[in-house]
């Protein structure tokens, strides 16, 4: 993944497949790649008019299961373009088909690979299997690569640990998030593949760097390489946080409360901010049946979460297929707290025919200037 969006300068290009077969007329689309956890979804718009005499309103209206893939890129040769030029952005299978003559279009919306869990419900428990030969068991009944890496330790035996009531009939898709989350792994769909992995550790990775550029005496305007930057923070969660979780533990008889505190630390980036001001902000928790060690577990991963909300950044960008949910991005330039690592919300991939290919970003984190802790 190249550090820099590519440049402007260069002409993108982009194509559409339904059922395999390459789509006619296409008008914009829309890819928003979510964060782990959840389905990524699509919209696309073709012209009408530009369809086959085979793909005429009776064709579109007939259909009963559509499978899409949209792909961008910078090919060599813009002048002709092939399949293996580009990059997949998405493979998913349209939910919703609207046919509007007076328009002259065609507009299509669904969700990628993620969908066939989420729409396949199950009663198994698994309680023999480890979690990632649960989801290699998964990953083939719906045709999918399984991109597992293996863990320790039974289905049951985490169900058992957290506490966990599994109900009948319930997603797949569920089975999955949750073992995911107790193995300390994320899970995902990316074309034909499912990702159960470790998280991208941010000190091992290639960040995607956005460089800011302040005026100089040689150029009156700002330099950044992307389009627009919107940079926030929220104040009430960028003062100290507490975080409290109560518990009884019935084997033990006995109750008992564990804290996270998140608190300021003053270093070179944020030397210049002051300190908030007041009392941390609180957050308490009860969860029952807790050990003291998993209680303190939990404490701590609630004060992650809350934490990554503070620092947030938006950005549009020339379009850069290589941006996904698992890219680290690194803001530089601007001299201030804002300059640090993000991790990505939300990315968009859009393709219009008056404006061209870009991606919008949005991301988030805690400030630098925090510590946990326990």
């Amino acid at each position: 993944m190249s550090g820099e969006p590519v440049s402007s300068g260069t002409l993108p290009r982009v194509a559409g497949f339904a059922n395999g077969e390459r789509l006619q007329g296409l008008v914009d689309f829309e890819v928003d790649v979510n964060t782990f956890y959840h389905a990524d979804t699509f919209r696309l718009t073709l012209c009408l008019s530009e369809q086959p005499a085979d793909r005429g309103w009776n064709w579109w209206s007939t259909q009963t299961e559509i499978e899409v893939e949209l792909l961008s890129g910078y090919p060599e040769d813009p002048a002709d373009v092939r399949r293996e030029d580009l990059t997949s952005l998405l493979i998913g299978f349209v939910d919703d088909i609207e046919i509007n003559p007076i328009a002259d279009e065609i507009v299509m919306a669904g969700r990628d690979l993620t969908a066939r869990f989420i729409d396949t419900k199950t009663i198994e428990k698994y309680q023999n299997l480890t979690a990632s030969q649960v989801a290699t068991k998964l990953a083939l009944e719906h045709g999918l690569k399984p991109v597992v890496t293996e863990t320790q330790g039974t289905v049951g035996s985490y169900y058992q640990i957290d506490h966990v009531a599994m109900q009948d009939d319930r997603p797949q898709w569920d089975v999955l998030t949750y073992l995911a989350n107790v193995t300390g792994n994320v899970v995902y769909v990316k074309g034909r593949e499912l990702h159960f992995e470790p998280k991208s550790d941010p000190a091992t990775v290639e960040p995607y760097v956005l460089r800011w550029q302040p005026p100089t005496s040689d150029s009156a305007s700002p330099v950044f390489n992307g389009m627009t930057l919107q940079l926030s923070r929220n104040l009430t969660v960028a003062k100290d946080i507490k975080v409290t979780v109560r518990s009884w533990n019935q084997k033990q008889k006995k109750g008992f409360t564990v804290t996270a505190n998140r608190v300021k630390v003053k270093n070179k980036t944020t030397s210049r901010i002051a300190r908030p001001l007041g009392p941390p902000q609180q957050y308490s928790y009860f969860f029952p049946n807790l050990t003291p060690d998993e209680a303190q577990k939990k404490a701590n991963q609630l004060l992650k979460d809350i934490s990554e909300h503070e620092m947030n950044l938006r950005a549009d960008i020339p379009g850069d297929e290589a941006v996904a949910q698992a890219t680290v991005l690194r803001l530089e330039g601007t001299g201030t707290a804002f300059d640090q690592l993000y991790f990505p919300a939300s990315v968009v991939h859009s393709y219009n025919e008056s404006t061209g290919y870009r991606t919008s970003i949005r991301a988030k984190n805690s400030s630098p200037e925090s510590t946990v802790q326990p």
